[in-house]
């Protein structure tokens, strides 16, 4: 017989398989279909190696990074013609720590020194688009929450880096201001003028229970 492909009288091979889904235990994920049924128990290592060979990157959790940062201040940044654009942005000198921000926190904030630099870099941050109109921001405008990972003094201006969590609607702050512990009237609010400020309270903590999930 040699090398011949013995072939039962009669049977045919399928033109097509049956596909089945893989499944994964042991805290592992399932990944791909394949033919007939299939177990693997794979730990979450080994299909991040299994991600990455396939040239795709496993989802970063934000989740112990978020929980890491300051729970008693947080950054508040209101851009107008400044945009968030590739992780960087820039805030006037003359709307930075001025408005919305206590004395104390003006005076314990200003100059921007390495260690205070550092308890900077160690907030969370709230950041939003300044309100189209008092109170109301246009359709759908997106808000978000991360951190700082880099601030750098220019003449004129303070550049910032920063990598962003969780995204949502603005529209959500406008509509609960207070509990976001931003400074309002009955005719505007913080979100209606452009500057970076630092307030007071558990961003963490506000975010959770405004339904907001870091993952």
């Amino acid at each position: 017989m040699g090398n011949e492909i013995i072939k039962a009288a009669g049977s045919q091979l399928p033109t097509t398989p049956t596909q089945m889904n893989i499944t994964a235990s042991g805290e592992g994920t399932a990944i791909g279909v394949v033919n007939g049924g299939i177990t693997i128990n794979a730990s979450n290592e080994f299909t991040a190696l299994l991600l990455k060979v396939a040239g795709q990157q496993p989802p970063t959790s934000h989740i112990a990074e978020w929980a890491s940062l300051n729970q008693e201040q947080f950054n508040v940044f209101v851009l107008e013609n400044e945009k968030y654009s590739c992780g960087v942005f820039s805030i006037g000198r003359k709307i930075a720590l001025t408005k919305h921000t206590s004395k104390e926190y003006k005076d314990h904030f200003n100059p921007l020194t390495d260690s205070i630099i550092h308890e900077l870099l160690d907030m969370p941050c709230l950041f939003a688009i300044k309100n189209q109109d008092y109170m109301t921001a246009f359709n759908g405008c997106p808000a978000f929450l991360g951190r700082l990972t880099q601030i750098q003094c220019q003449e004129e201006t303070i550049r910032f880096e920063f990598k962003y969590f969780k995204t949502f609607n603005q529209k959500l702050i406008n509509d609960n201001i207070q509990r976001f512990h931003l400074s309002s009237s009955t005719v505007r609010n913080q979100l209606d003028v452009e500057h970076w400020s630092i307030r007071n309270g558990n961003l963490i903590q506000i975010a959770a229970d405004m339904g907001i999930i870091i993952e």
